[in-house]
């Protein structure tokens, strides 16, 4: 076997492996409507070339939230979610779909002020599962471990003290840190051997920065929202438009401590 050969293979075999890393983190979709609902969810990779599409049937009963959970997610790459209503006779509606985009998946929350009935509630947040940590859930840290020796896992995947204390042995109280936008000031060792700690800001959802101080950039597109009907019925039309003008409500899973 030729050299060139044998480099051909193990490019192939690294991207590969590449490929088919095991997700580190998930997605959890939150849903709430005014009315009863057999709507359906689509989540893929990818956006313009949608793979591994997975789709969830999911009843609606009003006034109640719906959790889809612990759906596992590629970061660091481009997604979709489509979430699509199912008839609604009554206002002349066929089906609602409601298309969330993003092309830098990372540790984010996905929530309007303001949604489109029939629903009246909608948030989407990717998370990192279990020991990994970092905006994109590529930072390694056994929580287990770090508590059996009195330390936390950072957002860095590297060990610290426990929230409100640093030093050598963390039985110093946190004084003298100031993190801007609700970041939180904690220690960290560089290493898990340092006995020498600094002290750095941990930001929340939406920041970056030494000290929080910077707004994330905008990685998912704002949400696109689509109505439809039958336009060959006068009747249901008119209905779907009279729907649509006042279908404009404040979106109940909205937080607005992010």
């Amino acid at each position: 076997m030729s050299f060139a050969m044998l480099r051909i293979i193990s490019f192939f075999s690294l991207l590969h492996l590449c490929l088919s890393t095991p997700p580190r983190g998930y997605l959890e979709l939150r849903l709430k409507s005014a009315f009863p609902l057999n709507a359906t969810v689509e989540i893929a990779d990818d956006i313009y070339f949608p793979t591994n599409k997975r789709v969830w049937n999911v009843p609606l009963v009003p006034d109640e939230v719906k959790v889809l959970s612990n759906i596992p997610v590629q970061f660091h790459r481009p997604g979709i979610v489509l979430v699509n209503s199912g008839p609604l006779e009554k206002f002349g509606l066929d089906f609602e779909t409601i298309r969330s985009e993003r092309w830098n998946t990372q540790t984010m929350t996905i929530m309007p002020e303001r949604i489109h009935l029939p629903f009246t509630g909608f948030r989407i947040d990717f998370m990192c599962f279990r020991n990994w940590h970092g905006p994109y859930c590529d930072k390694f840290c056994n929580e287990n471990n770090a508590a059996l020796i009195n330390r936390r896992c950072t957002h860095n995947g590297t060990l610290g003290c426990p929230y409100n204390f640093r030093g050598p042995n963390c039985k110093k109280p946190i004084t003298d840190c100031h993190c801007e936008n609700d970041g939180f000031c904690v220690s960290e060792f560089k290493n898990p051997t340092d006995s020498v700690d600094k002290l750095i800001c941990e930001c929340p959802v939406g920041f970056e920065g030494d000290r929080c101080e910077k707004e994330q950039y905008e990685y998912a597109m704002p949400l696109s929202v689509d109505m439809h009907g039958n336009k060959r019925s006068e009747k249901k039309w008119m209905l779907l438009k009279q729907f649509f003008a006042r279908s404009m409500v404040a979106n109940e899973l909205y937080d607005n401590s992010f």
